[in-house]
């Protein structure tokens, strides 16, 4: 099979695909939760100091 044939192929089952992309977007929301994550309450990273800091040596 060549590669044009491949890249073809790939775009006729991309539609397949999105139907399960709902499915596992769910799953994924449904194993971060179980993790102890929550998408409604990030935690945002700490703010990076203004000022530069030289290194002592």
């Amino acid at each position: 099979m060549g590669r044009k044939a491949k890249l073809k192929k790939e775009r006729k089952d991309q539609p397949k695909q999105l139907k399960n992309s709902s499915q596992n977007s769910d799953q994924f929301v449904q194993h971060l939760e179980r993790q102890g994550y929550s998408l409604k309450k990030a935690k945002m990273a700490p703010d990076m100091p203004e000022k530069k800091i030289n290194p002592q040596v």
